[in-house]
């Protein structure tokens, strides 16, 4: 065959063309095209001609596979997988379609069925370094770190000269906070590759995990000096800034990473965090939408076009996206719909707060989970609802959310607090969010020590009572021994929020950490004292002992060192004041 010349078929590849137009049942012209046009990167007309070949020889097992291809370039992947799972039933040990099924799987982030098929693929052949690869990376995902590493190693003991099995054979190991092999193997790659950005990243976060985070940002500040133009570098400085307090210098790393990279997903959320932490709400809310890409979600309902504008009555459909606590945080900009003529405000809550919701005043009606909009409606998300307003009148930081009790359960939990003991009733949580193990990206699991919080406690004269969600096995246990006096359980109460919305309302005070209760203790106009691990949640700010969206609460940080000494020092001090 000729030589194609500019994208475009040669003499001959027209010939075979016109003679696969003749004889429609020549299969093996057809594939030929086919594999011309793939070439070509026409990847519609290949599909045309692998599909042909298909009906002509349904038995041939390549043919499903090169089919399978050409849908994975599409990224249609269901049908990808039914080629892949097609070839391998003809053909058994068909070491590529085990191979491309895993990436079709790994593509649809079905992690450990990817990873059966690249040990299917090992099985038939045990000596192909890049399925070893492709094995540890599954596993490296499914967070199974040492499994991951014999993959990796076994990988560059058939093939030395791979820089992304080091790079990667280095995560595994900083995740095992084995820190000197994983320094080696990024030190390693970059032997073989002195510009792999990816290695420079890794060892300045290795740095970072270790604590040292001084020479982990002064190890990337210099690495930019040479690589000033890699979006990567300055969203990943940007981020050891940023949780290190340093927020504004933060900003303008991931300005950079933006700037060069718009599509920076990370870059723009992180940016969105660090704008809210220091109250630049315009352009922080702007970045907020940035959270459906980062989660690779698709919205619950597509949202209605609406600038802000007087809505002359027309009716809002508004729904829920995230967790209770921001469903509570981000329903106190929905009172603003009504100031702008909003007709029938119709909420789609959970089952879980629907009741608490049905006595707000300005939402006119509690949609049930399966209930749909209507043609006319404004369809809205809560979490859009800053975005949108943000550039318009509105104060920057409306009141929370106003919440009032059920008058029985109120009767109630007054009548079972009488024979616990005597007032003041204090609240305590210490914990809340998701932990996330040998987890480089920041996260909202937020921790205080329980020996800590309870030592400082221990000279309250009060009736404890632990509030804590789903507290670990032993929590309750240490926290009474450093106590030493018996406290109250009512974790119980965070799955019946009518009752604990009640009971806080009787509350003389509560100590915890963000979390839900904060959010209704709050809409009962009530304050509290939050114990803020480091780095800040957004709603706290960056710095201060009070926070706009929260007003009267007392904040009390942890220290930049992960020390959590002057935030109970202040603690203790403001309850002795109260004796």
């Amino acid at each position: 065959m000729e030589l194609l010349h500019g994208g475009k078929l040669g003499p001959a590849q027209l010939l075979l063309k016109e003679l696969c137009e003749t004889n429609p049942n020549d299969a093996e012209a057809w594939y030929w095209l086919g594999a011309i046009y793939q070439h070509l990167n026409e990847t519609s007309e290949a599909k045309k001609c692998y599909t042909h070949v298909v009906n002509l020889q349904p038995q041939r097992p390549d043919i499903h596979y090169y089919l399978g291809n050409i849908y994975l370039e599409l990224n249609q992947l269901i049908e990808a997988e039914a080629c892949y799972q097609r070839s391998i039933a003809l053909k058994p040990d068909y070491v590529e379609a085990h191979n491309n099924l895993g990436f079709t799987f790994e593509r649809q982030k079905k992690y450990d069925q990817a990873a059966e098929c690249y040990k299917s693929a090992l099985r038939i052949d045990s000596r192909r370094a890049e399925l070893h690869f492709n094995l540890g990376n599954m596993l490296k995902e499914l967070e199974q770190y040492r499994e991951a590493e014999a993959s990796y190693r076994r990988s560059l003991e058939l093939k030395p000269d791979q820089v992304d099995a080091y790079n990667n054979l280095g995560n595994v190991l900083a995740y095992q906070r084995h820190f000197d092999e994983a320094a080696t193997c990024y030190q390693r790659a970059l032997e073989l590759k002195p510009d792999q950005v990816d290695a420079y990243n890794n060892l300045g976060d290795l740095l970072a995990d270790q604590g040292r985070f001084d020479e982990a940002i002064a190890f990337l500040q210099q690495t930019i000096l040479t690589h000033p133009n890699h979006p990567d570098l300055h969203h990943n400085l940007g981020s050891i800034l940023h949780d290190c307090g340093r927020v504004r210098e933060a900003i303008k790393h991931y300005d950079k990473a933006i700037t060069l990279n718009p599509d920076f997903v990370e870059a723009h959320w992180n940016r969105s965090m660090a704008l809210l932490l220091i109250g630049d709400f315009q352009r922080g809310w702007a970045d907020y939408e940035w959270k459906w890409k980062r989660t690779g979600k698709s919205r619950p309902l597509t949202p209605s076009p609406w600038d802000g504008s007087n809505l002359n009555g027309r009716s809002v459909f508004l729904h829920a996206e995230q967790g209770l606590g921001d469903e509570l945080f981000f329903l106190r900009f929905a009172v603003e719909l009504k100031r702008r003529n909003a007709g029938t405000i119709n909420y789609r809550a959970g089952s879980k707060i629907a009741s608490l919701l049905s006595r707000v005043p300005f939402i006119d009606r509690i949609s049930a989970p399966e209930d749909i909009p209507t043609p006319e409606d404004l369809i809205l998300s809560v979490g859009d609802l800053p975005r949108i307003l943000a550039g318009t009148a509105l104060t920057q930081t409306p009141p929370p959310l106003g919440l009032t009790p059920l008058p029985e359960k109120l009767t109630a939990m007054r009548a079972q607090l009488a024979v616990l003991g005597k007032p003041p009733y204090v609240g305590l949580t210490w914990r809340a969010g998701t932990k996330v193990e040998n987890s480089r990206k920041r996260t909202l699991y937020k921790e205080c020590p329980i020996p800590l919080l309870a030592s400082t406690i221990k000279g309250f004269p009060a009736t404890i009572l632990v509030l804590q969600r789903n507290p670990v096995a032993g929590d309750i246990e240490m926290f009474t021994k450093t106590l030493g006096r018996p406290v109250h359980d009512f974790s119980s109460l965070n799955e019946d929020l009518e009752a604990m919305l009640a009971l806080l309302a009787l509350l003389d005070d509560y100590v915890g950490v963000s979390n839900t209760n904060m959010h209704l203790h709050a809409g009962l106009g009530k304050t509290a004292r939050v114990l803020v691990p480091m780095p800040a949640d957004w709603r706290w700010m960056a710095g201060g002992r009070e926070s706009p969206w929260f007003p009267g609460f007392s904040v009390y940080r942890q220290n930049y060192d992960g020390s959590w000494d002057d935030a109970f020092t202040e603690l203790a001090a403001d309850l002795k004041s109260l004796n």
